[in-house]
């Protein structure tokens, strides 16, 4: 690379540090022009960087059309290094906001625990009067849950029998699998779908679908997931398949994950 190229690719990376460090700065938003004035810039290059930074997660455009620090950053860190759970909570909070409101029903996001629970991260609420819900932060096991078993199913099986071992495995409810073998199975059922699909073995009346989030790597670092009122599950199953796919590719493509 020329000096020039080279001397380009340091003023982009600047000016990239800039806007990230003058939205941090500041609560409010801006518009395009302002951003462009404030920094110098063409539009057409303000624009540019105002996208790349949108499609990261960094930040979000409003139905306004301006722009401003994603709230998530502000309140967990940007998750630089080797802990990206922030980056995720960013970039998939307006997805599922999306995907609740396409499908009528409440979106979850989870992380595995190393003792062998799942732990909501955030969720988006269904509009519907009946719906699921979960507190951020609450704890489920991963062995009965879509979330627990689409992220270990992105697994080697070394560390998938070493985590499905930290709890013990009992019935939550008259439906939940607890034979290792049977558990197993729906796991590598869920790696040949791609997503898994557990109806009332966490809690009567629900139905989840989850599909893992994976990092740069290709490791499971979190899982989307779908909460339904189980009556309702039937009818939604296709569309959701195809809604939970194109949210998770676009939290993929934000993480530098290629299938």
């Amino acid at each position: 690379m020329d000096v020039n190229a080279m001397s380009e690719v340091v003023r982009s990376a600047a000016r990239v540090l800039d806007l990230l460090e003058f939205f941090a700065e500041h609560d409010a938003s801006h518009s395009l022009v302002d951003i462009a004035t404030r920094f110098g810039l063409p539009k057409s290059s303000a624009l540019g960087l105002l996208r790349t930074l949108c499609a990261r997660g960094y930040v979000i455009r409003n139905e306004n059309g301006h722009y401003a620090m994603n709230a998530a950053f502000r309140a967990h860190g940007f998750g630089w290094g080797g802990d990206t759970l922030a980056h995720i909570v960013a970039v998939a909070t307006p997805l599922m906001t999306e995907l609740a409101a396409e499908l009528g029903e409440s979106v979850l996001l989870g992380a595995l625990q190393e003792q062998g629970s799942l732990r909501i991260l955030n969720q988006a609420r269904s509009s519907q009067p009946i719906r699921y819900e979960a507190k951020p932060s609450q704890h489920f096991p991963a062995y009965c849950t879509a979330m627990g078993r689409a992220m270990l199913s992105m697994m080697p099986e070394t560390r998938r029998r070493a985590v499905l071992a930290k709890l013990p495995l009992v019935a939550l409810t008259p439906f939940t699998l607890t034979k290792p073998a049977d558990i197993n199975a729906r796991i590598k059922q869920a790696a040949l779908d791609g997503y898994c699909v557990v109806e009332e073995e966490c809690e009567r009346g629900g139905t989840g679908m989850a599909m893992a989030i994976r990092d740069r790597s290709g490791a499971p670092v979190a899982a989307l997931n779908v909460a339904f009122v189980s009556t309702r599950f039937a009818e939604k199953r296709e569309l959701a398949i195809a809604a939970l796919g194109a949210k998770v590719g676009t939290i993929h493509a934000a993480l530098g994950f290629q299938p």
